[in-house]
């Protein structure tokens, strides 16, 4: 029976590639749009609709495309800001005041009510100025397919990314070469490359999120956290767990911290939890010893909210270090395997630590409690 799965798996890849290969042939022959790199001579009060794909992602990389929403906002006088998202990461930008309309790219619904993926195709063929396609992790297919049935005047999308050519880039009339001058080149920033050609650039934005609360939810929470906490003089926000193992902190750290936080800084600990995270939250719970409020399973505005109300954040390199960023709360961000230059929060009230020679469990307990005493000194805006 197992190699019999091992067989099915193989047939399910081998038509994987067949269907991709097929697919970028098709795109080849079907797309008449002549590439150039170069800059796009606009007017810029012509650019009214546009239309951003950002879907193949997680949470915390869709998040960092704020910037550069807020860089077109900025330089154009727009009044329609579409972003295609998958339904996983949808809520990323639910609270962000840039977006006029997020389009729900959902796969599994349209195989199963084919009428809305016409209806997906329709919103595509609307009508816009412009589309830009961001990529700053991998180049997707998917989004190339996209942008051949968008309805816009003007196409801006990879050409290739880290010197790895995009072999459907013709979809696109700007194919923009997304290679890094600066290998350490924040993520914010190289969301905003593609934009390069409509004369945007890193220095066009400060590179902070944002993530609007809603004011009703952020007053239930508020009410919530006074209720539930014991009235400790700060409230910390600790974030164990990580979608990628060799990201997350041991939950030993954790618990020590806590102790730490609870003992010297009269803290209330809150535990975010996430669906993933179950497995290493139950650890966690097993060895604190301190008084904690477990967060679990929560709406992503919920935890936005929460999140709002804490003094300092400590979390892995994980979305809810971005989040945390986004609603104006400090962080501390711990790092093993990933860089820290690319991927942490930027501003003076945000902090990493890195692992020596990427092992995140090299990081002192005495560290963190450190960078804690320090962050909560520092006031919010």
């Amino acid at each position: 029976m197992k190699g019999d799965g091992s067989k099915k798996e193989g047939y399910g890849k081998r038509s994987e590639r067949l269907v991709k290969r097929l697919a970028r042939k098709l795109l080849a022959v079907l797309s008449s749009r002549r590439n150039s790199s170069s800059a796009l001579h606009i007017d810029p009060s012509s650019l009214k609709k546009v239309i951003v794909i950002r879907q193949h992602n997680q949470f915390g990389d869709v998040l960092c495309t704020v910037p550069l929403l807020r860089a077109l906002r900025k330089k154009f006088n727009l009044d329609e800001l579409a972003v295609v998202v998958s339904p996983q990461n949808i809520s990323a930008l639910a609270g962000s005041k840039q977006v006029t309309d997020l389009v729900n790219y959902d796969k599994l619904a349209f195989y199963r009510h084919p009428s809305l993926f016409l209806e997906f195709v329709r919103k595509l063929r609307r009508g816009y100025d412009l589309l830009l396609v961001p990529s700053n992790v991998s180049i997707s297919l998917t989004n190339d397919v996209m942008s051949f049935f968008v309805k816009a005047k003007y196409k801006l999308g990879p050409g290739s990314l880290e010197s790895k050519a995009n072999r459907t880039a013709s979809v696109y009339d700007v194919a923009v070469n997304l290679d890094w001058e600066n290998s350490v080149a924040h993520q914010y920033y190289r969301n905003m490359k593609v934009a390069e050609p409509l004369g945007i650039n890193r220095n066009d934005d400060d590179g902070g999120l944002e993530y609007t609360v809603d004011p009703v939810e952020a007053a239930d929470v508020r009410s919530m956290v006074e209720r539930i906490g014991s009235g400790g003089a700060k409230k910390i926000a600790l974030h164990a767990g990580a979608g990628k193992p060799p990201n997350r902190w041991d939950v030993a750290g954790f618990a020590a911290l806590s102790e730490l936080l609870h003992d010297e800084l009269d803290a209330d600990i809150f535990i975010t939890e996430g669906p993933m995270d179950h497995e290493v939250i139950d650890r966690l719970a097993g060895i604190l010893t301190v008084p904690f409020v477990r967060v679990r399973n929560k709406a992503i505005s919920f935890v936005a909210a929460l999140l709002k109300q804490m003094d300092v954040v400590v979390t892995n390199d994980t979305g809810i270090m971005h989040l945390a960023a986004a609603v104006g709360t400090s962080t501390i961000s711990l790092f093993g395997p990933t860089d820290p230059l690319q991927w942490a929060p930027l501003g003076r009230r945000h902090k990493f630590i890195l692992g020596k020679g990427g092992d995140i469990n090299t990081i002192e307990v005495s560290k963190v409690f450190d960078s804690v005493l320090k962050l909560t000194q520092v006031s919010k805006d």
